[in-house]
């Protein structure tokens, strides 16, 4: 499906990812011409339009040292907010969601939220009469907590939203430096030849980050560094490095990074390190006896 959407429906829209991925990523898109529909912010927090708009300023202007202040309001003229409980009985939060929807044939529904809550916002979604047969559905990792949990959800998604409607993204694939792998690979002479295990010892991938979970310890604890990062954006980088030239459709480049996960031996626990940095217990949000990871190393003989 390729029809543009004619509303841009966010969840989570004052949580953290919001603050400093997502809303710096739509004004981006809209400085480029690229969204053009409304955006509707939801959340339980009581933020008007004029605060959200506020907030989505601020995380800009932290994202980017030089914001087109032109399309910066241009991109707000267009950002309104939807909060409150979903459960009130007076003035409930998806009646005010169809209300701000009016008119839309095309509502692209996306969650930057806990994916605990997936399943329960697009049943909510179903139950309001807010999902159409052109409605579709983004959702971010983690995508379950194991495999069953992971097929359960996509049961249960893939119900109200069918399968090509439904879009699970991993952010780290947007990003430039992720896209440019594949071109500095099978583009440049001098490294095309002998990238492959004739020539490459090894992989080694570091993601390191200069800051802690500050006030996504609810989010984090039940997840930990494993889930949170390297079952996702690690694995992915570490497919497109490993990867064999795409060729054909639009489904190359995830087939043959499907093939390198098909051939990878699975990885040995024991051969894993985990670890905690020193006052993550004191986070909010954060069991006191907690043994979530936030750090983790797997070693070559892992992945032998």
């Amino acid at each position: 499906m390729t029809d543009a959407a004619d509303a841009l429906v966010v969840f989570g829209i004052t949580g953290d990812l919001a603050r400093r991925s997502t809303l710096p990523a739509l004004y981006s898109l809209s400085q480029q011409g690229l969204l053009t529909c409304p955006v509707i912010g939801v959340g339980r927090r009581p933020v008007s339009d004029d605060g959200l708009r506020q907030q989505a300023t601020e995380a800009i202007e932290a994202s980017d040292e030089h914001v087109d202040d032109a399309a910066l309001s241009e991109f707000l003229a267009r950002l309104q907010y939807v909060g409150g409980d979903a459960e009130a009985e007076e003035d409930p939060l998806y009646d005010r969601l169809r209300a701000a929807l009016a008119g839309s044939q095309l509502p692209v529904f996306y969650l930057a939220t806990p994916p605990t809550m997936f399943d329960e916002i697009a049943e909510e979604l179903a139950e309001a009469g807010l999902v159409g047969d052109a409605s579709r559905l983004v959702v971010e990792k983690p995508f379950g907590t194991d495999l069953a949990s992971a097929r359960d959800l996509n049961r249960r998604l893939t119900a109200i939203f069918p399968e090509e409607r439904l879009f699970r993204i991993d952010h780290f694939l947007g990003k430039e430096p992720v896209q440019d792998i594949m071109y500095l690979r099978f583009a440049n002479a001098m490294f095309e030849p002998i990238w492959n295990r004739e020539h490459v010892a090894s992989i080694q991938i570091t993601m390191a980050e200069d800051f802690g979970v500050e006030d996504r310890g609810a989010f984090y604890d039940p997840v930990g560094a494993i889930r949170d990062v390297v079952q996702n954006h690690l694995l992915q980088v570490l497919a497109l490095v490993a990867m064999e030239p795409p060729s054909g459709d639009q489904d190359a480049i995830p087939r043959r990074r499907e093939d390198v996960f098909r051939a990878m031996p699975s990885v040995n626990p024991r051969e894993a390190v985990c670890g905690q940095y020193a006052g993550y217990r004191n986070v909010e949000g954060v069991s006191a006896g907690s043994d979530t990871e936030t750090f983790v190393a797997l070693t070559p003989s892992t992945l032998r």
